[in-house]
């Protein structure tokens, strides 16, 4: 009898004492695991070495060379500050953006999106993580055309000055189109379902789209719509794949609708016809000279935002 009230005190005392004991081991092991775990603090915020370790993962998969620890933490750093910049800008990149954009590299791979996410984790690589990456170039992208929007602009004088150092020719024969752009508004943090019922009034209206003079005083009859000026642009003056969509999509039909920042976009062509344009014009020049703008203007920027950033090396 003694013994099994012994017992019961030593049951009751230990379920008293567990909590205690617990709490008090619990912030030294999390603390020792933290420390372990992470490679690096920006601005308060972590990088782990699983991060890093993914990264290096993601690195070798896309340049098919080794990659190292170092380089990893470093890009992931600036990714930290990139997104930490455009937070601070209010530029806020969408779930349906990175879906698109996933989408997209599926397409030119020849696989559905399905298959290409399970050939990334297949290959080692973490989705979120990669699409972690995908948000931070997307948002960073707008960071730099509201911070410099001069470095995006290309002047007809400089591609000149490509085109006589390469010795091209001043003229050649392009597609000019008449195009139409026509807006279904989306209000900024709408819920999916909002986007969802916006792109099925866009697939409607394209389905009883069949010419310009008609389509678009119908498309002015949708609610919250935003029907722009007609613009007129060049094959030359557009990139490939914008190029085959036009080339795809009959004069008086619409393109299949795209999710932009202010809403869903569709595109209907009027009419196209031959025309002799200026090769100065054609965009592989237009995004040599703002690929290397922005590239000078992007590694200035990032070395300007780490130092005023705290970085802590782990």
């Amino acid at each position: 009898m003694h013994n099994d009230r012994t017992e019961k005190k030593y049951i009751r005392l230990t379920a008293m004492l567990l909590p205690c004991l617990i709490g008090l081991a619990m912030p030294i092991s999390l603390a020792n695991t933290a420390r372990a775990q992470v490679s690096a603090l920006v601005n308060g915020e972590p990088v782990t070495a699983v991060d890093v370790a993914q990264r290096i993962k993601l690195l070798e998969m896309m340049s098919h060379k080794k990659s190292s620890k170092q380089d990893a933490l470093e890009e992931l750093i600036n990714e930290k500050i990139k997104l930490q910049q455009a937070k601070r800008q209010n530029i806020e990149v969408q779930e349906s953006q990175i879906e698109r954009t996933l989408n997209g590299m599926a397409q030119r791979s020849n696989r559905k999106l399905a298959d290409f996410l399970e050939g990334l984790s297949k290959a080692g690589i973490d989705v979120p993580r990669f699409k972690t990456r995908l948000r931070a170039d997307t948002a960073w992208r707008q960071v730099l055309e509201q911070t410099s929007p001069g470095s995006f602009q290309v002047r007809d004088a400089d591609l000149v000055a490509i085109l006589t150092a390469r010795g091209e020719q001043a003229q050649t024969k392009a597609i000019q189109y008449s195009l139409q752009q026509i807006v279904l508004v989306v209000p900024r943090g709408a819920a999916e379902g909002v986007r969802a019922a916006r792109i099925k009034e866009a697939e409607a209206l394209r389905s009883r789209f069949t010419n310009c003079e008609t389509g678009v005083p119908m498309a002015r009859e949708i609610r919250e719509v935003v029907v722009k000026d007609p613009v007129v642009r060049a094959s030359t003056d557009l990139g490939t794949q914008y190029r085959k969509l036009l080339d795809s999509t009959a004069d008086g039909r619409m393109t299949p609708p795209e999710i932009t920042s202010t809403g869903i976009e569709v595109v209907a062509v009027c009419s196209r016809r031959e025309v002799i344009a200026d090769i100065s014009s054609r965009r592989e020049f237009r995004e040599e000279l703002l690929t290397r703008r922005v590239t000078d203007f992007e590694k200035a920027y990032i070395e300007r935002l780490r130092k005023q950033s705290i970085i802590e090396y782990r």
